[in-house]
């Protein structure tokens, strides 16, 4: 990671796509007197900005200020430090939208002595000045990247600090425990007393559940921030392109009465409840003949592997074969849900054989979209639960699910040695490394490896 020095750092804050309002951000030591060298009051004086009231917004003249020739009429909000999200001195200028006024006003910026901001170090200083942890940090790029309800309700919980707040109580008992053992540690001839050994082994097993807790969220939370992958599978000609296409409204896969004209899968985003939900509609599944269709088929079992639910289409007009029976058994032991399409059509069966050990099928006919908000409940359903006591709150993050993992590790081995030797200066060791674990997850330790690549995923202008 670059050294955090106090430079002045501008970027256009709403991105590059056109819009009614742009916002350039200027931030850091000298903000105010760089903006105030390309800002002209409403008559054409010169604009104090370094003594002006904090959070006022003004109107004002942006000019370039090597010739003060306008620009735009801008609207002007200065933020004194450390009232403002980096922390620092900070000026946003609201001009009008588009391509042309947003790169005009953010070269007269860093023609006055701005300097153009790296993706996130808006956000990087607000943490480095402490107005953000790091798991809050990394919250604000998993809101801006939301794609569903759920995803954007995770991230805002993590935004407030509730994560933060489970694990930092964690580690102020992690640092109490260690205190309690290191104090015995003075007296390595005196056992260690039956009341103080009882409130160690309450205390670690007490921290640990709850960090193992939070950390089996993941499998949901993992699901929620990066979208659930639902694979449709089928032999050829059972109506996996059609039931794609009456799921997400449109045309979108080629559909034929020929079997196996599907020769790649298709992928499409589809909201499903509060989850966002990227659909797969695969090539049948058989023993292929041409290349191509081999090549269609293999992927298909790929995209199969991969899959978080599975949706099992079958034909209802027609008896259930060997082929069926055969390529339910290849399915991964996943979330399953079954259908029964072409119910339109006089029905061949009613309930699955056996071999599909008692899987119920929903009745469904893609050609008419009839039965498809029962398949979208159950595919929902089918998503893991959280049934951790942790009111809701999921951990959405693989580093923050490794640190939770390292640190509750690390107290297993604390109570176990406890328990079998108590031998306290090893006991203090794996409290000691269960802190440093938490400290790396909100950012309270040397964590300069992984700051480069956490706010490398952001925006430029947060």
């Amino acid at each position: 990671m670059a050294a955090y020095v106090e430079d002045t750092i501008a970027a256009i804050a709403t991105g590059s796509s056109r819009g009614a309002i742009s916002i350039l951000r200027v931030s850091g030591r000298g903000a105010r007197e760089v903006a105030q060298a390309v800002l002209r009051s409403p008559a054409g004086k010169p604009l104090e900005l370094v003594a002006a009231d904090s959070h006022r917004a003004r109107r004002a003249r942006l000019v370039r200020p090597h010739d003060g020739s306008a620009i735009d009429d801008v609207l002007v909000i200065p933020m004194h430090a450390p009232r403002s999200y980096s922390g620092e001195d900070t000026v946003e200028i609201h001009c009008h939208g588009g391509a042309v006024i947003s790169d005009l006003a953010l070269r007269a910026v860093l023609s006055a002595g701005g300097r153009s901001a790296r993706p996130g170090e808006f956000t990087e200083r607000a943490y480095l000045n402490g107005r953000l942890d790091l798991c809050q940090a990394e919250a604000v790029a998993d809101m801006i990247a939301a794609n569903s309800e759920a995803a954007l309700e995770a991230a805002r919980r993590q935004l407030d600090g509730e994560l933060s707040e489970h694990v930092l109580s964690g580690r102020d008992t992690l640092l109490d425990l260690r205190a309690l053992v290191e104090a015995h540690l003075d007296f390595p001839e005196d056992d260690l007393p039956a009341g103080a050994a009882q409130e160690i082994s309450s205390g670690i097993g007490e921290v640990r559940a709850t960090l193992v807790a939070l950390a089996s969220t993941f499998a949901r939370g993992r699901l929620v921030r990066d979208g659930v992958r639902v694979v449709l599978v089928g032999k050829p000609n059972v109506g996996k392109s059609s039931l794609l296409n009456a799921l997400l409204g449109r045309d979108r896969a080629l559909v034929s009465a020929q079997a196996g004209t599907t020769r790649d899968y298709l992928e499409e985003p589809l909201s499903v409840g509060s989850f966002q939900v990227l659909l797969c509609d695969t090539a049948g599944i058989r023993e292929a003949g041409d290349g191509v269709e081999r090549a269609g088929v293999e992927r298909s079992v790929q995209r199969l592997a991969e899959a978080d639910v599975v949706v099992f289409v079958v034909d209802g007009s027609e008896a259930l074969d060997e082929t069926d029976q055969a390529l339910y058994a290849r399915i991964p032991k996943r979330p399953l849900v079954g259908v029964r399409n072409k119910s339109d059509l006089p029905a061949a069966w009613r309930d699955g054989p056996e071999a599909f050990e008692g899987l119920r099928f929903l009745a469904v006919s893609a050609t008419r979209a009839a039965g498809l908000p029962e398949v979208e409940r159950a595919i929902e359903a089918a998503i893991p639960a959280d049934e951790a006591p942790t009111d809701g709150l999921l951990v959405t993050n693989a580093r923050h699910h490794e640190g939770l993992q390292r640190s509750a590790a690390s107290l297993e081995r604390a109570a176990q040695l406890l328990r079998r030797s108590g031998e306290l200066e090893l006991v203090a060791a794996e409290l000691q490394q269960a802190c440093h674990a938490l400290d790396e997850l909100v950012g309270r330790s040397d964590v300069e490896d992984v700051l480069d690549r956490i706010f490398s995923r952001f925006c430029v202008g947060k």
